[in-house]
């Protein structure tokens, strides 16, 4: 494993913005994990763990310490025969996805589209069109910033809406999964028209992290948003989509401050209007609290 300094965060995030991380670390397997941990404790340094960097935000000043990029970690996807795969954290969501599918098996097929890794999809509990990652995973395998490995069950690992809580200071390895059974044309077919319905209703021409806000308890964030006439607001180069208003775009080289600068205007502008704090779904580092 290689430890390199001061890279541009921005190739790394679907956003396309932040500054620099002063050490940063590409992990491919548990024993690149635990160096790039030793080389964090060793050096006295704060670090922060990333995936594919679909639901990212980082400041422009970037990170002044160690980012560990498990994107590139145990890619592998173990077929056991049984109902059960086993897949490595550094398989994107979407790959999974479609070897689900093709091989017929159910439970996932309404997460296409998701962006990011296997391992965030576990740590945030991904999903989609009533489906979600705790619906499927039997297990995983967490090291802890110790540098143990640690297997957890379902219940275990805590899982609620858009989190983990069993998972909390841990880096994902690899997760198992149980899947239900149909045959895989009618699993591509219904992959195929989620894939469908996404394009239809979600801006993917411009750089975005997905939906920006959870969902508040019984209402949704896009439509609040909608209400209060922030769609096509704009900060910068940021701007509120048209098409979906939980979505913030790069439109014009933004710069996160840009990004970040119009999320709080969202959140401020519903609160007044509606009473209703959005919460963000989106992770962001490097920035003041």
């Amino acid at each position: 494993m290689i430890i390199e300094k001061n890279v541009f965060l921005k190739e790394y995030t679907s956003y396309k913005t932040g500054g620099m991380a002063k050490y940063f670390a590409v992990c491919y397997n548990n024993d690149d994990v635990r160096q790039a941990l030793d080389f964090a404790h060793s050096n006295n340094l704060d670090y922060e763990v990333i995936g594919g960097g679909s639901n990212l935000l980082i400041s422009d000043g970037g990170y002044n310490g160690l980012i560990i990029c498990t994107a590139k970690l145990n890619r592998y996807i173990i077929n056991y025969g049984n109902n059960i795969i086993k897949c490595g954290a550094g398989i994107s969501l979407a790959d999974l996805v479609y070897y689900t599918c093709s091989h017929g098996f159910s439970g996932m097929e309404s997460m296409a589209g998701i962006p990011g890794s296997t391992g965030g999809a576990v740590k945030m509990n991904a999903g989609a069109y009533n489906q979600e990652i705790k619906d499927t995973n039997i297990k995983a395998a967490l090291m802890d910033k110790n540098g143990r490995i640690v297997i957890k069950t379902n219940e275990e690992i805590g899982y609620g809406y858009r989190l983990s809580s069993g998972t909390n200071d841990c880096i994902v390895l690899w997760a198992e999964f149980l899947y239900g059974r149909k045959t895989s044309e009618e699993l591509l077919n219904i992959r195929k028209e989620i894939l469908e319905k996404r394009k239809e209703k979600q801006p993917l021409h411009k750089p975005s992290c997905g939906s920006v806000f959870k969902r508040p308890a019984g209402n949704y964030a896009g439509t609040l948003i909608e209400k209060c006439g922030l769609k096509g607001c704009r900060i910068g180069g940021a701007e509120v989509s048209i098409k979906h208003a939980n979505f913030i775009l790069n439109e014009d080289n933004a710069s996160s401050s840009d990004i970040y600068n119009l999320i709080l205007h969202i959140q401020n502008t519903v609160y007044d209007k509606t009473g209703i704090k959005l919460e963000p779904e989106v992770r962001m580092i490097g920035f003041k609290k």
